[in-house]
């Protein structure tokens, strides 16, 4: 796969963890901060578990998904590290 075609996911990536603010789907507060994104306080992705883990099989599964209809199947994801600094990090495996 030409690196050259990642444009889409680098967008994708920009758009739900840069400047965001991150909660789990079933987060107790979820319509509070629903309310203040509306009044433009903050940008809010949500997700089943924002934790490393879940972040990890998120971000995998949207990518495997991009990748094999980018590439008609030719080019998959066997795993994904995502880290948030150098002693956070989570290791997702298909």
């Amino acid at each position: 796969m030409d690196f050259g075609a990642l444009k889409p996911v680098k967008t994708w990536l920009d758009d739900h963890f840069d400047h965001t603010l991150l909660l789990d789907d079933d987060d107790p507060l979820l319509s509070e901060f629903k309310r203040l994104e509306e009044k433009g306080a903050c940008k809010l992705v949500t997700f089943p578990d924002v934790g490393m883990e879940g972040t990890a099989e998120f971000v995998f599964r949207w990518l495997d998904a991009w990748v094999k209809n980018d590439t008609n199947n030719r080019v998959w994801l066997i795993s994904l590290e995502v880290r948030e600094n150098d002693k956070n990090s989570a290791l997702y495996t298909a």
